[in-house]
């Protein structure tokens, strides 16, 4: 779908949220899987009772014109008075004008929800409806996650009979007395659904693999394995949130720098303990991963793609994925290498692990097409890092505001 570069988007919890400027109202948008959808009639699949309790002026509108069933109404909400009961009694009532819209295709129904603020532009009407006629339903549409991770136990059954596998809570599946996190390949499946065992089947067998390692491999001495560390991003969040006890230091764009030991056709990630039981420090360690960093693109150096005007390319990217190509604008070295061809400052986007773009600032459009891609891919890409754009320049990297 699409919708003007002026308004923010954010995703969380499968549900989109789309705020134009100036507070004016926000759209937000869900997509579920209803295995009866052909019984049901859409009209019953809005519970305004439920949504809107104090509701009035409620219709019937016009439904969205696209290769998809659909129905919508809109009303007004009373909002809730705030402050202390006694004087809740001689406040106004306040009401806020809302639309609600339900589109079916198949098993797929998608729900938008608007909400308006008192001084509302009426063009936001208009916009809004250009915005849900881009929506585009696939011909073979994605399982819900649920549907996702039965696939998932049932291909590990079958390719590995001999290790228990079963769903684990969030998202995850537990092979053994270990768990794999599915979000990632999930993602990846969401975008192409046809490649599901192509993307499922080298992840398991991989794990499987790790999960024959002994204490020597997975608890090394320093000397053994110090030549396979290597720095590794990782959004801010979700380090915070799922592995505190992984070796961490801060960086930029909600951003750390994680640290990983690289096998074969895989990669642990270094924990407090292990590095504890090393004697070494966390500057130790990044000090080290940077010399690792430098020297793994010096003996396979990485190939670059350019795009723009003949004097010059405006945006670089890298041609091949690698698990380390965003990770290279760490290394003050890589920075230098694509200021002497984009200039001084450029920004930069990382959407995932495997891949960045770089852009020059001397043209905005460019860079704001950037921005509108680097967000996109966020959204569908695996290994995801970050939406927003960072700000290269020689004393470093700093995340790009909006001056």
């Amino acid at each position: 779908m699409g919708f003007p570069p002026t308004w923010a988007a954010r995703e969380e919890d499968g549900i989109l949220s789309l705020a134009p400027p100036d507070d004016v109202g926000l759209l937000t948008i869900k997509a579920t899987w209803v295995e009866k959808t052909r019984r049901a009639k859409l009209a019953d699949m809005i519970d305004l009772q439920q949504l809107f309790p104090q509701r009035r002026k409620v219709r019937r509108m016009t439904p969205v014109p696209i290769d998809a069933d659909s129905v919508a109404y809109e009303g007004e909400v009373r909002l809730p008075k705030e402050g202390p009961w006694w004087r809740r009694w001689f406040q106004r009532a306040q009401w806020r004008r809302w639309r609600i819209w339900v589109i079916r295709r198949g098993k797929i129904c998608l729900y938008g929800l608007l909400l308006l603020s008192d001084d509302s532009d009426p063009e936001l009407l208009t916009l809004v409806g250009m915005v849900l006629q881009t929506l585009q339903f696939a011909e073979t549409p994605a399982d819900p996650p649920e549907r996702f991770t039965e696939r998932v136990v049932e291909l590990a059954r079958r390719k590995f009979p001999a290790l228990q596998c079963e769903p684990a809570p969030d998202f995850q599946l537990k092979v053994g007395e270990s768990r794999i996190n599915l979000t990632s390949f999930y993602r990846s499946y969401v975008v192409s659904p046809e490649q599901f065992e192509a993307i499922v089947l080298p992840a398991l067998t991989t794990f499987v693999e790790v999960q024959g390692w002994g204490k020597d491999r997975l608890e090394p001495e320093w000397n053994d394995v110090r030549d396979r560390i290597m720095p590794m991003l990782y959004p801010a969040q979700a380090w915070k949130e799922r592995f505190a006890n992984f070796i961490g230091s801060d960086w930029v764009g909600g951003l750390v720098i994680l640290y990983v030991v690289d096998e074969t056709h895989a990669y642990w990630y270094i924990r407090d303990e292990l590095l504890e039981r090393w004697g070494r420090s966390t500057d130790d360690l990044h000090d080290i991963a940077m010399q690792n960093l430098d020297r793994y693109f010096h003996d396979s150096p990485m190939e670059l793609t350019g795009a723009g005007d003949p004097d010059g390319p405006q945006i670089l990217l890298p041609s091949r994925p690698d698990a380390y190509n965003s990770c290279r604008f760490l290394s003050s070295e890589f920075r230098g290498k694509l200021q002497e061809v984009l200039g001084r400052e450029f920004a930069v986007g990382m959407p995932n692990r495997d891949f960045f773009v770089a852009v020059s600032l001397q043209t905005p459009e460019a860079v704001e097409h950037v921005r509108q891609k680097v967000a996109e891919d966020f959204r569908q890409m695996d290994h995801p890092l970050t939406a927003k754009l960072l700000f290269v320049t020689s004393d470093g990297v700093s995340e790009l505001t909006a001056d």
